[in-house]
């Protein structure tokens, strides 16, 4: 049987220039997820003709994976972002 041993009465506030430093890092990060596989695809489909359709197939599919990590980090940057100017205007 688990038993829950936080202490729920004390709260860490966090100041808000942390907040926007972090979601401009996660929104660098995704930017840069965008450009990089993005950037990736358009240099697949360049040469799509000296690879397999399997081959060509397979990578849009794993670039398209790491295009949807980078969007995923875009939100939560935007978030983390809002949530401390939220936080300054408080």
């Amino acid at each position: 049987m688990a038993v829950d041993v936080t202490d729920h009465s004390r709260s860490v506030a966090i100041p808000a220039r942390v907040h926007r430093r972090r979601g401009l890092l996660l929104l660098a990060l995704g930017a840069f997820q965008l450009w990089l596989w993005g950037t990736r695809i358009v240099n697949l489909l360049g040469d799509a003709d000296q690879f397999s359709t399997a081959f060509v197939g397979i990578h849009l599919a794993l670039y398209t994976a790491a295009i949807g990590a980078g969007v995923v980090l875009g939100v939560l940057g935007w978030k983390q972002w809002r949530e401390g100017a939220n936080a300054e205007r408080s």
